[in-house]
């Protein structure tokens, strides 16, 4: 892992010390340029997460070569919790005074409720063809709607396979599994117990909702490869067996439970030899145990003929009432072109391993091969066929992943599975205090 990291930072390093400009670069100098310029003086406020100051400062001063009258604000949100700024901005946009960032960071599936408190983008901006055509389909189902758009991708992310190498070796498994019957085959050769029946090692975190924090997002891609669409087919048969299938890994097969620590813990203590996790944490595991011997894999799938992942990413958007939303789109438009994700992606590769994934389709060969390779091809190699739902986790949906979390932990009860999934769908589209805002 150390041999890998040195790499990146050598692959970087002849760029800074020279002090060469990314213009100069032969595989990217090409991209810079042709970018609409602001004239006027104008000032933009962006309320930002998850991505350091850093990184944001260096994409808004190679802005501003061509816009010198622009002044950009960076407001770094992340010390607030996912369901405390969902709430705020909410709040904020909604209401009919009061101050607004010309730029907010909104989280995919917050899109259809926020619609009608943001400003599309104008066609001279970006258009609808534009759109569909630079970034992965679901962005465009997320954020456009009656030919407007609403918001556009700051990166892309979802579900990656993570395997730990050394326990598959134990089982002469050299693969990650492709399919999801071989998943469950593995889960359970992989998981060791002692002579009471309690888990040394689990297989798989998979299966429950108490300490596995992506359960949703598992549990969301399950219904996205059945078919089901969430909220309206949610206790639908398909719905059904998915909720059963995941279950399933603890209630009949024991190859996790309540009693192990969180799941990325787990993986990072060795007490566990497959999780699904997003790229973002996935880089908290590799800070963790810079050594431990880890596969990234994209995730299992049901048929090979429909194939479907799982996406969860976060959108800049403009509010309706902000002042400047001309200069702001101007500004989304540059932060989502290829010379603006490439300048984030080699800043940010400075203080880790890697950058978040791109999200303009054309950049998806930069990552096919070199050091981050390893890391991000699994996840973009799936985006082309990924979806999303209001089940993505640490996205501030907290009121549907406590709905979601319930049915898990009501399986294998008294009740059935059908019955869960109708309570569920109830809380999902009814009007009481437990129904999503």
């Amino acid at each position: 892992m150390k041999k890998i990291l040195t790499i990146a930072l050598l692959a970087f390093l002849p760029f800074f010390v020279t002090g060469c400009v990314l213009k100069d670069l032969p595989v990217i100098g090409k991209f810079f340029g042709n970018m609409p310029s602001i004239s006027k003086e104008t000032t933009i406020n962006i309320w930002g997460m998850w991505e350091s100051p850093e990184v944001m400062e260096a994409v808004i001063a190679k802005y501003k070569e061509t816009n010198p009258n622009v002044t950009i604000n960076y407001e770094d949100r992340s010390i607030t919790k996912a369901d405390q700024y969902k709430e705020v901005v909410s709040t904020r946009l909604s209401q009919e005074e009061g101050d607004v960032p010309d730029i907010v960071l909104v989280h995919n599936s917050w899109i259809p409720r926020l619609s009608s408190y943001l400003n599309p983008a104008p066609s001279s901006v970006i258009s609808e063809d534009e759109y569909k055509s630079t970034f992965y389909p679901a962005a465009f189902t997320s954020a456009v709607s009656g030919g407007k758009i609403y918001a556009v991708p700051a990166y892309y992310d979802g579900l990656a396979l993570v395997y730990n190498r050394k326990h598959f070796a134990e089982i002469d498994q050299e693969t990650a599994p492709t399919a999801w019957e071989e998943f469950r085959r593995l889960a359970l050769l992989l998981t060791q117990k002692d002579k009471d029946g309690n888990i040394i090692r689990a297989g798989a975190a998979i299966g429950g909702a108490n300490n596995i924090d992506f359960f949703s997002d598992i549990l969301g891609l399950l219904f996205v490869q059945a078919g089901v669409s969430v909220p309206s087919e949610i206790d639908s048969k398909e719905a059904q067996g998915a909720l059963a299938f995941y279950t399933g890994f603890v209630n009949d097969d024991g190859v996790w439970n309540n009693s192990m620590p969180e799941a990325s813990t787990s993986f990072a203590m060795e007490r566990v030899s497959m999780i699904f996790v997003p790229s973002w944490n996935l880089l908290d595991i590799i800070r963790a145990r810079p050594n431990l011997d880890i596969g990234i894999a994209p995730v299992p799938q049901v048929s090979d003929r429909t194939p479907a992942s799982w996406a969860s990413f976060w959108m800049y958007a403009v509010p309706k009432r902000s002042q400047n939303s001309e200069a702001a789109w101007n500004f989304i438009k540059f932060l989502s072109s290829e010379e603006a994700q490439l300048l984030m992606f080699s800043t940010a590769s400075q203080y880790r391993p890697y950058g978040a994934p791109f999200s303009n389709v054309a950049l998806k060969d930069q990552v096919e091969t070199g050091p981050a390779a390893e890391y991000l091809k699994p996840y973009l190699d799936t985006a082309a066929y990924s979806k999303s739902s209001i089940f993505a986790a640490r996205a501030g949906n907290a009121n549907t992943i406590s709905a979601l979390k319930e049915a898990v932990n009501s399986a294998g009860g008294k009740l059935s599975y059908e019955e869960i999934l109708a309570g569920v769908k109830g809380k999902l589209t009814g009007t009481s205090a437990s129904s999503e805002k």
